[in-house]
This record gives C-alpha cells, structure tokens and sequence, in this order.
C-alpha cells in the first residue's frame, strides 16, 4: 500500500552519508555521525534479530543480564548504525578514544545513558534522513 503524502528516507543520508547528531551534556558533548536504525538499515535490522533472537533464549534458560543485554544493544548500533562518533568527555581526565568498545563502555555509564535513549529515537525517526527530499520539494 502507498500512503499519501509519506516521503521515504533519502538512502543515501540514511545509509551512505548519515547525519550529524549533537549531544550536551553536563560531562561533555557527545557528536555522533549515523546512519537510520530501521528497516532501510538491512545490517542493523538482521542483527538486531540476532541480538533479540539471543536474549529470548538466554531469558527462557534463566540467563538474564540486563548490564550486558543493554551492552549488545549499545554494541549493536555501534557497530550497525554508528559511522563516527566524538565526545569532550574524559575518563580519568585523559581524551576518550572514539573506540566501538569506549562507545559502548560510555554509553554504559549513568552519565550517558540518557544520551543513548535520544540517539536511539533520533536515528530510528524517518524525517531525520529525509531533509534533503524535503529541502527539495520546498523549492519546487
């Protein structure tokens, strides 16, 4: 079915070139440069199958970590939707390497939780990957 007036994503912003996120917190700013977390992301959305796939069989034989099933999630979009990422944080008043590892083990920490929720609505949200379609429309 097409739904009238739906714009879809601009692959390319979506999967090629991503878009620039930009995070202030009280700790550092966090920049992070990401592709879309959805279905047009086929890498992120076979691992993400995998991921919740493993958790279901680690919850049915009692296995459950919440500390390391949020660090797979953290470590999936990492890996799957993150293409650069910078932050003016410090740990241990020494420049955080942009790592997936520090990625994940930043995100991880109280400080930055919350900086990963939004990340994680801002690059699951279609119009974030659309402005250049949008851009182009408003001119014609």
């Amino acid at each position: 079915m097409q739904i009238d007036g739906f714009v879809p994503v601009d692959r390319a912003i979506a999967l090629e070139e991503g878009v620039t996120f930009h995070y202030p917190t009280p700790y550092g700013d966090v920049t992070i440069i990401s592709k879309i977390a959805g279905d047009d992301n086929e890498e992120f959305t076979q691992a993400f199958a995998k991921v919740w796939q493993r958790h279901q069989r680690e919850a049915k034989l009692g296995q459950i970590d919440p500390a390391k099933q949020f660090a797979d999630i953290v470590r999936l979009y990492a890996t799957t939707v993150v293409l650069r990422w910078s932050t003016t944080a410090k740990s241990g008043g020494k420049a955080i390497e942009t790592t997936d590892d520090n990625f994940v083990a930043m995100m991880e920490t109280p400080a930055f939780r919350r900086v990963f929720a939004l990340f994680q609505e801002d690059c699951g949200d279609l119009a974030n990957f659309r402005k250049a379609q949008e851009d182009e429309a408003a001119k014609n």
